[in-house]
């Protein structure tokens, strides 16, 4: 019952908002078209009634649908809440927490690559593996100080192992780093940390994205589009140029087209970050893995020297299929290894 308020509360939030953007795009083309040139004293607001009208519908409609959520649960936000699954006190020497990419969830770890690799840590480093369930739309800065928030409040063995695959990489580098700042003694716990496929130095993707956002603006008939291309989460313009913390991406433009200041590394923490590549072998100049260019899944040029970081780069893999191929894993258990 809880889960279905849940998901209608969300789906009343969804009617609601995209109902009134939607509204709000319809007018303000409407208007541009009535008023081509801006001129003043030609303040022309088209049907405004009409379209108030439209968007008490839409509210009315979300209303209503939120009403199963709040029988089902007073205080709800609607938002997925970060949990450590299974659940259950931590057990073994070492654990192993696995962190999933954007839009998708710890069901992408269930594969044999990911399952031989698993059995292999509960064997021979007597590790309690467990997979971090959190909301991607929010910043990745806030994800991160959420996962070290309840780092520092579970009962950890001696060693602690982060992998994460795309943006959960980076939100375990914002916990890491935000740990760190604030003393959190779970963090002398953290001896290794992988990320797979991460865009350390943002995804070539958000930034085409943002980049056509914004040639939206060049003339007043396609300028209220860009309403509907502004709806993309903060986790997902956090990725434009891999930002994980806030001091990066706080008081700055949505369509910022410059990053910010880099986030250095951590000096005490092994660290591997492994790039795919849909190129062959050899390749001179080898693409990305779709999603991620070789430059940004390996941070040469963000970090081009750095003591305590490894770099991998696997020909013919791609984005999503990282998480599921035996070579990323067999790597993975070398590094740990040596």
């Amino acid at each position: 019952m809880k889960q279905l308020g849940r998901n209608v509360g969300g789906l009343a939030q969804l009617v609601t908002r995209v109902g009134n953007e939607i509204t709000q795009v319809v007018q303000d083309i409407h208007g541009a078209v009535a008023n081509p040139f801006g001129l003043r004293g030609n303040d022309y607001t088209p049907a405004p009634m009409v379209y108030n009208l439209i968007r008490y519908g839409f509210r009315q409609a979300g209303n209503v649908a939120g009403m199963a959520d709040l029988l089902a649960e007073q205080n709800s936000p609607y938002a997925l809440r970060m949990t450590l699954l299974p659940t259950g006190p931590v057990q073994g020497d070492t654990l192993v927490v696995f962190l999933h990419g954007l839009c998708m969830n710890d069901a992408c770890w269930s594969n044999p690559a990911a399952d031989a690799f698993n059995h292999w840590a509960r064997t021979e480093l007597k590790a309690d593996v467990r997979y971090l369930r959190y909301n991607t739309g929010l910043h990745i800065s806030d994800n991160g100080r959420k996962l070290a928030g309840l780092l520092a409040h579970t009962a950890l063995p001696q060693r602690v192992i982060l992998i994460g695959h795309s943006m959960g990489g980076l939100v375990a580098r914002s916990a890491l780093h935000q740990g760190r700042q604030r003393g959190d003694a779970w963090t002398n716990k953290v001896t290794h940390l992988a990320c797979l496929g991460s865009p350390h130095q943002g995804a070539l993707l958000e930034r085409a994205g943002n980049q056509a956002n914004r040639l939206l603006g060049a003339t007043p008939y396609s300028r209220p589009l860009m309403r509907l291309a502004n709806l993309r989460s903060d986790g997902i313009r956090d990725l434009r140029f891999g930002y994980v913390l806030e001091d990066q991406w706080r008081d700055r433009p949505l369509d910022e087209s410059r990053p910010s200041s880099k986030v250095p590394l951590d000096t005490q923490v092994e660290q591997l970050f492994i790039a795919g590549s849909v190129s062959e072998p050899g390749h001179l100049q080898p693409r990305g893995d779709w999603l991620v260019t070789v430059d940004s899944g390996l941070a040469t040029r963000l970090y081009p020297e750095a003591e305590r970081l490894t770099r991998e780069l696997f020909y013919q893999m791609g984005h999503m299929t990282m998480i599921e191929e035996s070579r990323t894993y067999a790597r993975i258990q070398r590094w740990l290894e040596a």
